[in-house]
């Protein structure tokens, strides 16, 4: 049984699917070169969330930045000059881990501290003399304030940047790379991670910027994402939510007939289509014309599953046998075996939707008929 929280959330993004519109795929980064050039260090595909420290996160207002008057792309420069600044270190100095401290948030913060904590400790140690960043630029993908204020909210950005390091015996190395960043702009208070505080009282038209996402490289995927969803786990997941599918869709004797737990199974033009018809069996039910519905043997075969089809979450086309029994009121219809197409979208690997369905009455699928230009629609909530 899902949580409260989760049937909200379904019930929130189903709502805000009905007009299907474009979603893009994440972009992948241009270098596979990890983040930080570590040696001995644990394997990418995972990071360690560090200990607890009692030092306090000092955020400081990003200098030349109005919270009234957002400039993206400025900004975002600025903020990436400061982070690298805090990556540097000359001979004979120190990083300035309290400044990078106050610059990342969330799972960006968890994965890039260790990392960085490595550095300080060759540094140390003596191995690591030198480390400087040049040629560092920002490019703003997308802006998504938070509200039509305008000034608050999630973007993404690539960032190119060269790092040269000396280490101690070997000769200067320099590197060149891309990433891909998620950031948040905010004034007193982060919106994204609750109770982050500016404690700046006296700017309150300081703005703030925190780095809270990453594509790791050696995964290709945002380390704010869950592990990849295998063929072999669709399939299972997608024979038990038509399980469920039909159980929704089922009309027990003396009963009257929920349209909720179905209407929120369905966005984009599936939706469109499927609730009249979960309307006119509501209607049956309640003037008596309808008895009783029951599936049995359903079986579901995944033909494939696109895990990358949206940056919300994949697509799975999957057919779908079911046997249909019937009670009106003039008395039980013949039982119905039929073999129908759908295509599901696994939203945020929370929960299924079905997006579109094949009508074999006519010999096309639902989204085309509708005239719509995309299968999954976009989620509505970034």
């Amino acid at each position: 049984m899902r949580s409260r929280a989760s049937f909200i959330l379904l019930i929130a993004f189903t709502a805000a699917c009905v007009s299907p519109s474009a979603s893009p795929s994440p972009a992948v980064p241009a270098s596979a070169t990890p983040e930080s050039s570590v040696p001995a260090l644990p394997s990418p595909t995972t990071f360690v969330v560090p200990a607890p420290t009692d030092t306090p996160v000092v955020r400081k207002s990003l200098a030349n930045a109005s919270l009234g008057h957002p400039n993206p792309t400025a900004e975002l420069q600025s903020l990436f000059e400061l982070i690298y600044q805090a990556r540097s270190i000359r001979p004979g100095g120190q990083f300035d881990i309290a400044t990078l401290r106050g610059l990342v948030e969330g799972a960006y913060a968890d994965y890039t501290l260790p990392l960085f904590e490595q550095e300080i400790s060759d540094a140390q140690a003596g191995r690591l003399l030198e480390v400087s960043f040049s040629g560092i630029a920002v490019s703003l993908d997308s802006w998504r304030p938070f509200s039509t204020a305008g000034n608050e909210g999630p973007a993404q950005m690539t960032v190119t940047r060269t790092r040269r390091e000396v280490r101690a015996g070997s000769a200067p190395t320099s590197d060149t790379a891309t990433y891909k960043f998620r950031a948040e702009r905010w004034g007193q208070q982060s919106q994204m991670f609750a109770g982050v505080f500016a404690g700046l009282s006296n700017l309150p038209d300081g703005v703030h910027w925190s780095v809270y996402d990453f594509v790791n490289p050696a995964t290709d995927r945002w380390i704010t994402e869950p592990p990849p969803i295998t063929t072999a786990q669709a399939a299972s997941e997608l024979s038990k939510f038509f399980v469920d599918f039909y159980a929704d869709r089922s009309v027990a004797p003396g009963q009257p007939f929920n349209i909720i737990p179905s209407s929120v199974r369905a966005a984009g033009s599936y939706r469109a289509y499927t609730m009249p018809l979960l309307t006119q069996t509501e209607q049956e039910v309640a003037s008596g014309a309808l008895k009783e519905v029951r599936y049995a043997d359903i079986s579901v075969k995944l033909v494939t599953w696109d895990e990358k089809a949206t940056d919300h979450g994949g697509l799975a086309l999957a057919e779908v046998t079911r046997t249909a029994y019937v009670t009106r009121a003039g008395g039980a219809e013949a039982p119905q075996t039929a073999t129908y197409q759908f295509r599901v979208h696994r939203h945020d690997s929370t929960f299924w939707l079905v997006v579109d369905f094949f009508r074999p009455d006519v010999g096309r699928w639902v989204t085309e008929i509708a005239g719509a230009t995309v299968i999954v629609p976009e989620s509505g909530h970034g």
